[in-house]
């Protein structure tokens, strides 16, 4: 394989869905303040995303000096092959206008499937970012990458042992990082407790709602708030109408990412009852937030002064019992990794 010129290489990321605009903020935000960096790192580089299903659009557009190009493949499952046959045609037309030099997929799906078929065939460099339940659930797509050139990549120690454990693959693991430029100014605490994700059943609210409704035994001022909606939020609404948390949970719905950094921004504990995590974004955000976490053993989550990592809905109720009686001491920005860590790496990848 031949050695990159970094002023000139050209990379294409495959993604099943990304931002519709720059001012979609809430399209996997870890992603795009990779894809910021990545633009950042190379300046010179040619670099092009092919989206597979979302945005709903076919019309080609910029985001931060990006080459977007979506395939409208709408989540359809009669239109899959379609899609993929549309990413491939693609990738030829790219790789004749100017040559591929680094294929950088998105899970085991869809997307690293047409990519390493495309790598192969082309002798390109293809990278792997494992995104989640794709390293713990078997699936057909990851067939072609075992016994393949393809560098893998996990997100954290529980990922990295995840897809050892589903597939074998070994990987390298490296973590997401924050656009610290995107936090608020840290404020007074308005809410006790915080929750963020997704209403589904991973997440995991149920427990989340069992756990307040028993420190709301004892705090009575109990003031907490979800952000985040999906298909459960009827189900949790009359969990917490059951047992009388009217006044003491709010769901906020959906928010734009800086609303949602402002909350951060003005709350105590992120209680995050999620049952898997391949990393945990929110993590990343709620310690530089100046949050306290308590968590299940999830993603990159690490026992520490600032984050509790519990077995049982118990032993959280526990933790929180603990942060909320403890002294609100004047809040501290954490920050786990860092952007040049987390750079360096995949451009030791792209450059290998």
């Amino acid at each position: 394989m031949k050695k990159l010129n970094k002023n000139n290489q050209h990379i294409v990321f495959l993604t099943p869905g990304f931002a519709e605009s720059e001012e979609d903020s809430t399209t996997i935000p870890a992603l795009q303040v990779f894809l910021k960096s990545i633009r950042k790192a190379l300046p010179n580089a040619k670099l092009t995303l092919l989206a597979f299903q979302f945005p709903f659009t076919k019309k080609t557009y910029d985001w931060h000096g990006i080459e977007v190009i979506p395939l409208n493949g709408q989540n359809r499952r009669l239109k899959k092959l379609q899609t993929w046959r549309k990413a491939t045609k693609t990738l030829k037309k790219l790789h004749k206008t100017q040559n591929i030099d680094t294929i950088h997929s998105f899970w085991i799906g869809e997307c690293s499937k047409v990519g390493q078929r495309f790598a192969e065939k082309h002798s390109i460099n293809h990278v792997v970012t494992v995104m989640g339940q794709d390293a713990s659930i078997e699936n057909s797509h990851a067939k072609n990458l075992i016994h393949s050139n393809a560098k893998m990549v996990t997100l954290s120690k529980n990922h990295h042992a995840a897809l050892l454990k589903t597939y074998n693959l070994e990987s390298t693991i490296i973590p997401w990082h924050l656009d610290v430029a995107e936090f608020p100014e840290l404020q007074e605490n308005a809410i006790d407790i915080l929750g963020v994700g997704s209403l589904n059943t991973v997440k995991n609210y149920s427990d989340f709602i069992e756990i307040i409704s028993a420190l709301a035994k004892k705090h009575k001022n109990l003031n907490v708030a979800i952000i985040g909606d999906g298909a459960l939020q009827n189900e949790l609404e009359i969990q917490i109408q059951n047992l009388g948390l009217e006044n003491t949970i709010t769901l906020l719905g959906k928010l734009p990412r800086t609303e949602v950094l402002k909350k951060m921004a003005q709350s105590r504990i992120l209680l995050h009852t999620s049952s898997y995590e391949s990393f945990g974004f929110v993590f990343l955000e709620a310690l530089y937030s100046g949050m306290q976490i308590a968590s299940y053993d999830v993603g990159l989550a690490k026992a520490s002064k600032n984050w509790h990592v519990g077995e049982s809905e118990i032993e959280l109720i526990e933790a929180c019992e603990s942060l909320l009686s403890a002294q609100n001491d004047a809040k501290k920005r954490v920050e786990l990794s860092s952007e040049k860590q987390s750079i360096n790496a995949y451009l030791n990848l792209y450059h290998a």
